[in-house]
Protein backbone atom coordinates (compact mmCIF):
# COMPACT_ATOMS: atom_id res chain seq x y z
CA UNK A 1 0.00 0.00 0.00
CA UNK A 2 2.81 2.45 0.84
CA UNK A 3 4.39 1.86 -2.56
CA UNK A 4 1.35 3.45 -4.24
CA UNK A 5 2.54 6.80 -2.88
CA UNK A 6 5.79 6.62 -4.83
CA UNK A 7 4.06 7.52 -8.11
CA UNK A 8 7.07 6.33 -10.12
CA UNK A 9 9.49 8.59 -8.25
CA UNK A 10 12.89 7.52 -6.95
CA UNK A 11 12.41 7.81 -3.18
CA UNK A 12 14.10 5.98 -0.31
CA UNK A 13 11.20 4.24 1.45
CA UNK A 14 11.63 1.82 4.38
CA UNK A 15 8.79 -0.47 5.44
CA UNK A 16 8.13 -1.93 8.87
CA UNK A 17 8.77 -5.59 9.51
CA UNK A 18 5.16 -6.17 10.52
CA UNK A 19 3.97 -6.00 6.91
CA UNK A 20 0.81 -4.13 5.94
CA UNK A 21 -2.67 -4.78 7.29
CA UNK A 22 -5.46 -2.37 6.19
CA UNK A 23 -7.17 -2.89 9.55
CA UNK A 24 -4.23 -1.33 11.40
CA UNK A 25 -3.38 2.38 11.75
CA UNK A 26 -0.56 3.72 9.58
CA UNK A 27 2.44 5.83 10.60
CA UNK A 28 4.93 7.70 8.40
CA UNK A 29 8.30 8.72 9.90
CA UNK A 30 10.21 11.86 8.83
CA UNK A 31 13.87 12.20 9.87
CA UNK A 32 15.82 15.23 11.01
CA UNK A 33 18.60 17.37 9.54
CA UNK A 34 21.27 15.30 7.82
CA UNK A 35 19.36 12.13 8.70
CA UNK A 36 17.79 9.24 6.83
CA UNK A 37 14.91 6.83 7.21
CA UNK A 38 17.20 4.28 8.83
CA UNK A 39 17.29 6.53 11.91
CA UNK A 40 13.99 4.83 12.78
CA UNK A 41 15.11 1.19 12.61
CA UNK A 42 13.89 0.44 16.18
CA UNK A 43 10.45 1.69 15.18
CA UNK A 44 10.41 -0.08 11.81
CA UNK A 45 11.49 -3.31 13.51
CA UNK A 46 9.33 -3.29 16.62
CA UNK A 47 6.05 -1.44 15.97
CA UNK A 48 4.49 -4.52 14.40
CA UNK A 49 0.89 -3.59 15.22
CA UNK A 50 1.20 -0.45 13.08
CA UNK A 51 1.70 -0.03 9.32
CA UNK A 52 4.93 1.91 9.70
CA UNK A 53 7.17 3.39 7.00
CA UNK A 54 10.01 5.93 6.87
CA UNK A 55 11.27 8.23 4.11
CA UNK A 56 14.60 9.64 3.02
CA UNK A 57 14.06 13.34 2.28
CA UNK A 58 15.42 14.79 -0.99
CA UNK A 59 19.21 14.80 -1.11
CA UNK A 60 19.44 12.31 1.77
CA UNK A 61 20.85 8.80 1.28
CA UNK A 62 18.58 6.91 -1.16
CA UNK A 63 16.49 9.87 -2.37
CA UNK A 64 18.21 11.95 -5.06
CA UNK A 65 18.77 15.64 -4.41
CA UNK A 66 19.01 18.44 -4.31
CA UNK A 67 18.25 19.05 -0.68
CA UNK A 68 16.11 22.01 0.29
CA UNK A 69 16.71 25.14 2.31
CA UNK A 70 13.18 25.84 3.58
CA UNK A 71 11.03 23.76 5.90
CA UNK A 72 8.02 24.71 3.79
CA UNK A 73 9.61 23.19 0.68
CA UNK A 74 10.27 19.90 2.47
CA UNK A 75 6.67 19.96 3.76
CA UNK A 76 5.35 20.40 0.22
CA UNK A 77 7.47 17.47 -0.95
CA UNK A 78 6.14 15.20 1.83
CA UNK A 79 2.64 16.44 1.04
CA UNK A 80 3.05 15.46 -2.61
CA UNK A 81 4.17 12.00 -1.51
CA UNK A 82 1.08 11.57 0.68
CA UNK A 83 -1.32 13.01 -1.89
CA UNK A 84 -0.09 10.52 -4.51
CA UNK A 85 -1.46 7.50 -2.61
CA UNK A 86 -4.51 6.37 -0.67
CA UNK A 87 -3.16 6.29 2.89
CA UNK A 88 -3.81 9.14 5.33
CA UNK A 89 -1.42 8.20 8.14
CA UNK A 90 -0.35 9.73 11.39
CA UNK A 91 2.95 11.49 10.55
CA UNK A 92 5.87 11.56 13.00
CA UNK A 93 8.67 14.07 12.60
CA UNK A 94 11.96 14.04 14.50
CA UNK A 95 13.85 17.33 15.00
CA UNK A 96 13.80 19.09 11.59
CA UNK A 97 11.26 16.44 10.63
CA UNK A 98 9.09 17.77 13.44
CA UNK A 99 9.21 21.23 11.89
CA UNK A 100 8.25 19.71 8.54
CA UNK A 101 5.30 17.90 10.13
CA UNK A 102 4.13 21.06 11.89
CA UNK A 103 4.20 22.92 8.59
CA UNK A 104 2.37 20.15 6.76
CA UNK A 105 -0.27 19.85 9.49
CA UNK A 106 -0.90 23.59 9.31
CA UNK A 107 -1.10 23.78 5.51
CA UNK A 108 -2.48 20.37 4.46
CA UNK A 109 -4.18 18.73 7.48
CA UNK A 110 -6.38 16.68 5.14
CA UNK A 111 -3.35 14.53 4.26
CA UNK A 112 -2.96 13.02 7.73
CA UNK A 113 -4.95 11.82 10.72
CA UNK A 114 -2.67 13.03 13.48
CA UNK A 115 0.90 14.11 14.23
CA UNK A 116 3.74 13.07 16.52
CA UNK A 117 6.36 15.73 17.19
CA UNK A 118 9.55 14.17 18.54
CA UNK A 119 12.62 16.07 19.80
CA UNK A 120 11.57 19.28 18.09
CA UNK A 121 10.15 22.73 18.80
CA UNK A 122 8.18 25.70 17.46
CA UNK A 123 11.50 27.31 16.54
CA UNK A 124 14.88 25.65 15.99
CA UNK A 125 17.72 28.18 16.19
CA UNK A 126 21.14 26.95 15.07
CA UNK A 127 24.47 28.16 16.40
CA UNK A 128 26.03 30.39 13.67
CA UNK A 129 29.44 28.88 14.40
CA UNK A 130 28.10 25.43 13.59
CA UNK A 131 26.62 26.63 10.31
CA UNK A 132 29.98 28.13 9.34
CA UNK A 133 31.90 25.02 10.43
CA UNK A 134 29.83 22.74 8.17
CA UNK A 135 31.31 24.50 5.14
CA UNK A 136 34.79 25.08 6.63
CA UNK A 137 35.53 21.86 8.57
CA UNK A 138 32.80 19.36 7.80
CA UNK A 139 34.21 16.34 9.72
CA UNK A 140 34.63 18.39 12.90
CA UNK A 141 31.13 19.87 12.57
CA UNK A 142 29.66 16.40 12.15
CA UNK A 143 31.39 15.12 15.28
CA UNK A 144 30.12 18.13 17.23
CA UNK A 145 26.53 17.66 16.07
CA UNK A 146 26.46 13.95 16.79
CA UNK A 147 28.06 14.51 20.19
CA UNK A 148 25.31 16.95 21.12
CA UNK A 149 22.59 14.59 19.90
CA UNK A 150 23.39 11.62 22.15
CA UNK A 151 23.76 11.17 25.89
CA UNK A 152 27.12 10.57 27.56
CA UNK A 153 26.03 6.99 28.29
CA UNK A 154 25.43 6.06 24.64
CA UNK A 155 26.99 2.88 23.29
CA UNK A 156 30.17 4.00 21.45
CA UNK A 157 29.17 1.85 18.47
CA UNK A 158 25.95 3.86 18.07
CA UNK A 159 27.94 7.08 18.29
CA UNK A 160 30.41 5.90 15.62
CA UNK A 161 27.54 4.91 13.35
CA UNK A 162 25.94 8.31 13.85
CA UNK A 163 29.14 10.08 12.84
CA UNK A 164 29.61 7.81 9.83
CA UNK A 165 26.06 8.29 8.54
CA UNK A 166 25.99 12.04 9.14
CA UNK A 167 29.36 12.33 7.43
CA UNK A 168 27.96 10.75 4.26
CA UNK A 169 25.88 13.86 3.63
CA UNK A 170 26.82 16.47 1.06
CA UNK A 171 27.92 19.42 3.26
CA UNK A 172 25.66 21.70 1.23
CA UNK A 173 22.65 19.50 2.05
CA UNK A 174 23.38 19.54 5.78
CA UNK A 175 24.00 23.28 5.66
CA UNK A 176 20.68 23.72 3.87
CA UNK A 177 18.87 21.59 6.46
CA UNK A 178 20.23 23.59 9.37
CA UNK A 179 19.54 26.87 7.59
CA UNK A 180 15.95 25.70 7.16
CA UNK A 181 15.76 24.91 10.87
CA UNK A 182 17.22 28.27 11.81
CA UNK A 183 14.61 30.15 9.76
CA UNK A 184 11.65 28.11 11.01
CA UNK A 185 9.17 29.54 13.52
CA UNK A 186 5.63 28.26 14.01
CA UNK A 187 5.08 29.95 17.39
CA UNK A 188 2.26 32.25 16.30
CA UNK A 189 0.49 29.58 14.23
CA UNK A 190 0.35 26.52 16.46
CA UNK A 191 -3.07 27.34 17.88
CA UNK A 192 -4.36 26.55 14.40
CA UNK A 193 -3.01 22.98 14.43
CA UNK A 194 -6.26 21.07 14.78
CA UNK A 195 -5.09 17.46 14.55
CA UNK A 196 -4.57 15.07 17.48
CA UNK A 197 -0.95 15.58 18.54
CA UNK A 198 1.58 13.67 20.62
CA UNK A 199 4.72 15.54 21.66
CA UNK A 200 7.66 13.39 22.80
CA UNK A 201 10.97 14.69 24.11
CA UNK A 202 13.94 13.39 26.05
CA UNK A 203 14.51 14.78 29.52
CA UNK A 204 18.18 15.43 28.64
CA UNK A 205 17.73 16.71 25.10
CA UNK A 206 20.42 19.38 24.58
CA UNK A 207 19.47 20.30 21.00
CA UNK A 208 15.72 20.77 21.44
CA UNK A 209 15.26 20.97 25.22
CA UNK A 210 11.97 20.05 26.90
CA UNK A 211 10.85 23.65 27.34
CA UNK A 212 10.32 23.81 23.57
CA UNK A 213 8.02 20.80 23.77
CA UNK A 214 6.17 22.30 26.70
CA UNK A 215 5.59 25.46 24.67
CA UNK A 216 4.14 23.40 21.81
CA UNK A 217 1.92 21.43 24.18
CA UNK A 218 0.49 24.64 25.59
CA UNK A 219 -0.17 26.12 22.14
CA UNK A 220 -1.68 23.12 20.30
CA UNK A 221 -5.31 22.53 21.30
CA UNK A 222 -5.35 18.70 21.25
CA UNK A 223 -1.80 17.94 22.36
CA UNK A 224 -0.41 15.34 24.75
CA UNK A 225 3.14 15.74 26.12
CA UNK A 226 5.42 12.84 27.04
CA UNK A 227 8.85 13.55 28.55
CA UNK A 228 11.05 10.44 28.56
CA UNK A 229 13.32 10.19 31.56
CA UNK A 230 17.01 10.10 30.64
CA UNK A 231 16.25 10.57 26.94
CA UNK A 232 18.58 12.47 24.60
CA UNK A 233 17.83 14.16 21.28
CA UNK A 234 18.07 10.77 19.55
CA UNK A 235 15.65 9.12 21.94
CA UNK A 236 14.12 7.01 19.15
CA UNK A 237 17.42 5.11 19.21
CA UNK A 238 18.70 5.46 22.77
CA UNK A 239 15.31 5.09 24.49
CA UNK A 240 13.44 3.27 21.77
CA UNK A 241 11.41 1.07 24.10
CA UNK A 242 9.98 4.06 25.94
CA UNK A 243 9.51 6.00 22.69
CA UNK A 244 7.78 3.06 21.03
CA UNK A 245 5.47 2.63 24.01
CA UNK A 246 4.40 6.27 23.77
CA UNK A 247 3.90 5.98 20.00
CA UNK A 248 1.88 2.76 20.26
CA UNK A 249 -0.36 4.17 22.97
CA UNK A 250 -1.10 7.27 20.90
CA UNK A 251 -1.69 5.22 17.73
CA UNK A 252 -4.34 3.29 19.63
CA UNK A 253 -6.56 6.35 19.19
CA UNK A 254 -6.78 5.62 15.47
Amino acid sequence: MWQQHLAGRDIGLYLGRGGFDPARPSLLLIHGAGGRGEAFLPQLSNLKEINVAALDLPGHFATPGPGMRRVGDYAEWVGEFLAAGPLRPVVLGHSMGGAIVQELALTHPELMRGVILMSTGPHLPVNPALLAAILQDFPSAVRTMVGWAYSKEVDPAILRQGVEQMGQNDPQVLHGDLSACDAFDSTERLAGLGLPTLIVVGERDKMTPPELSRAMAQAIPDAELKIIEGGSHMLQLEKFREANQAIAQFMGRF
